[in-house]
């Protein structure tokens, strides 16, 4: 489920649209004395993952997978933010409250910030099997909450005893794609030197997210579960897969062994009762649940947040200009959390783009790295083609359980090979190897090799 808190939108239309870079610092392409002028910013390219095998084809012709939504969505509001820019010039006022204004209305539309949400939900119980609906399809402008729904309770049953970590996971992936969708959009600011006026997402995804998590321990959680029992009634089609995501989240990593029917029955008497109270918590799973909340606040440990896309030094490593970014972020993961430090480095043709993970759990932290290098120019065969290979790196806890002590190492490799079809028209291919773990945006957490197959058009 998605909850939405949108009070920050009319505020947010005072932000600045487009914040820029302080003069000396900027991240477009300037000359030094003595230096060839820096390369210009890749251009702005939209991505459709045709195919992302084997999720798409594992159990029956199954769409869209986690990276697929993730595309979608990041395209829609590049696409999108950056036509009501042109439509409204440089900027003011005027543009910067309708950007609010459209933020506003995407959050209840397809390819908008709650419809990944709740594909992200989808795709945990779609990679094994589980058929479900996201009611954004639904089209239901301004309520307070949208579902996924149509899911029946023997399959959540199913996927807690088999899978107990996916169980976990399955609760806390809608976050994880929000935040995934506003590091893509950072990615495209800093890597491609992309204007269009993200700023206003940038906090709403942020302001929600953390909201959200935080009012898990509390009694809103209690009268969230409530409404939606009384509305639903005995009709569990139209229930949501867990209520409050992260009562569901908490619970679930505690208490791993619990059957799923443990919960008890619906107060209708149909069905299962899936909905976790802040009431149906321990004093150390609520304590646990909001510190969650309380560390969401490192997600605005973000220069973008007010304007700053980067920074420039002049004379760094061998002379040549090195563009550079720092921020922080916190996630949930299938075992407990991570802590983040996302690096953002850009010298010449390289563009590299750095994880750095401090994974914990209930016993103990475990480090990780993540590194990517994205679109590193080459020719091959009289052909030129990008490659983007990725590399990670890991120790998590044994199981992905929340209690326990050892750790398991892990990593994951990635190749990406882009050619160019024309200006605008290019095509990829992606193979993502890895072994088991928990790694954000890829959606097994089991082993697993994927392919990937699409097309792209740039936008000049």
């Amino acid at each position: 489920m998605r909850r939405l808190a949108l009070l920050l939108l009319p505020p947010l239309a005072a932000l600045p649209a487009v914040a820029q870079v302080p003069p000396g610092d900027t991240l477009a392409p300037a000359a030094t004395a003595g230096h060839a002028p820096a390369p210009a910013a890749l251009p702005l390219r939209l991505d459709l993952p045709v195919l992302d095998a084997p999720y798409n084809l594992a159990h029956g012709v199954r769409v869209p997978s986690m990276r697929q939504s993730l595309s979608l969505s990041a395209g829609f509001y590049e696409a999108s933010h950056r036509a009501i820019r042109e439509a409204w010039g440089k900027g003011g006022r005027l543009m910067a409250s309708s950007v609010v204004l459209f933020d506003y209305l995407a959050t209840y539309l397809p390819l908008g910030d709650s419809w990944l949400h709740e594909e992200y939900h989808r795709a945990v119980m779609g990679n094994r099997g589980i058929d479900s609906h996201n009611d954004v399809y639904n089209f239901k402008i301004g309520a307070e909450a949208i579902a996924v729904s149509h899911v029946k309770d023997e399959d959540l049953a199913r996927l807690k005893r088999q899978h107990p970590a996916e169980q976990v996971r399955l609760s806390a992936a809608g976050l994880e794609g929000g935040y995934r969708l506003l590091q893509e959009l950072e990615k495209n600011g800093f890597f491609r030197g992309t204007t269009a006026p993200h700023l206003p997402l940038l906090w709403l995804v942020r302001a929600n997210s953390a909201a959200y998590v935080f009012s898990g321990h509390t009694n809103r959680a209690n009268k969230l579960a409530d409404e939606a029992a009384r509305a639903e009634g005995a009709a569990v089609e139209v229930r949501d897969f867990a209520g409050h995501d992260f009562t569901a989240w908490v619970y679930d990593l505690h208490r791993a062994d619990e059957p799923y029917e443990a919960r008890g029955i619906h107060p209708s008497g149909v069905g299962i009762d899936r909905y976790i109270k802040a009431a149906d918590l321990t004093r150390e799973e609520r304590d646990f649940l909001e510190l969650q909340g309380w560390l969401q606040l490192l997600n605005f440990v973000d220069p973008n947040l007010i304007g700053l896309r980067g920074f420039a030094a002049r004379k760094a490593l061998d002379g040549r200009r090195l563009a550079f970014n720092l921020s922080l972020g916190h996630l949930l993961t299938s075992f407990g959390y991570t802590l983040d430090a996302n690096v953002f480095l850009r010298q010449g043709r390289v563009n590299l783009f750095v994880v750095l993970h401090g994974y914990a759990n209930g016993a103990r932290r475990f480090p990780g790295i993540d590194a990517a290098l994205l679109e590193y120019p080459v020719t091959i065969g009289g052909r030129s083609l990008a490659l983007s290979p990725r590399a990670a790196l890991w120790l998590q806890p044994e199981q992905q359980r929340f209690r326990s002590t050892r750790a398991v190492a892990g990593g994951l490799a990635a190749l990406r090979v882009d050619h160019p079809l024309s200006q605008r028209l290019g095509s990829f291919i992606e193979v993502e190897g890895k072994t088991a773990g928990w790694v954000a945006g890829t959606v097994d957490l089991a082993s697993n090799v994927s392919v990937r197959l699409g097309v792209s058009t740039v936008l000049r």
